[in-house]
Formats: structure tokens, C-alpha cells, sequence
């Protein structure tokens, strides 16, 4: 058996937080990913790596930064692009909803 690195680890688990969070199972990712769900799973074991390919994927279908995904956290810059590239994904018919309440969160004080 092949022994897991510490990064692995650390990007697995944070990739599996992030999946949660996302409302995912391991299926239903691995199937969006085009992935098997065991490779998946040992991905967010740590027993195995994520290939750049696979992480760009993984953070455009969950939104979230690959700093996230990497490090655990997202930069503030990235918090923004995360945000903007989900906005850009609304349908036109709700844009307009969604620009007013932005500009509510924003002028609370």
C-alpha cells in the first residue's frame, strides 16, 4: 500500500469540506468530475493526488477558489472572483433580483 503524503491529506480533506458543503455526495461529483467514485474517494482520503486538470474542474463546478481547495482558505480576491463567476452563472430572468439584494448586503452598515 502506497503511503499518503501530508498534502495529500490536507487537499483531500479540504476538497471532501468543500464537496459538503457544495451538497455533493462522492457519486455525484466523481460523475460531474468524470471520475470514478473511488478515485474520488481516494482523493479526499489523500491516499491519491488530484491532477491540475481535475482541481480546475473541481473549482468551477463548487464555486470555490483553489486556494480554498489548497490551503484551506480562500484569499480575499479570490472570495471575489468565486463570487462574481457564480453571479455570471445566474439566468438572466433573476439577475436583476439578485443585483438588488447584493446592493442591500452591501449598504448595510
Amino acid at each position: 500500500m502506497r503511503e499518503k503524503k501530508d498534502i495529500n491529506i490536507e487537499i483531500g480533506g479540504n476538497i471532501q469540506v468543500a464537496r459538503e458543503q457544495a451538497g455533493y455526495t462522492q457519486d455525484t461529483l466523481s460523475e460531474m468530475l468524470g471520475m470514478t467514485p473511488n478515485h474520488l474517494s481516494a482523493i479526499e482520503r489523500g491516499a491519491s493526488g488530484i491532477s491540475l486538470e481535475a482541481l480546475q474542474r473541481l473549482c468551477r463546478l463548487l464555486g470555490v477558489s483553489a486556494d480554498r481547495i489548497i490551503f484551506g482558505t480562500d484569499a480575499p480576491e479570490a472570495e471575489a472572483l468565486a463570487l462574481a463567476r457564480r453571479i455570471s452563472d445566474i439566468k438572466p430572468e433573476y439577475r436583476q433580483q439578485v443585483q438588488e439584494l447584493l446592493s442591500a448586503i452591501l449598504n448595510m452598515s
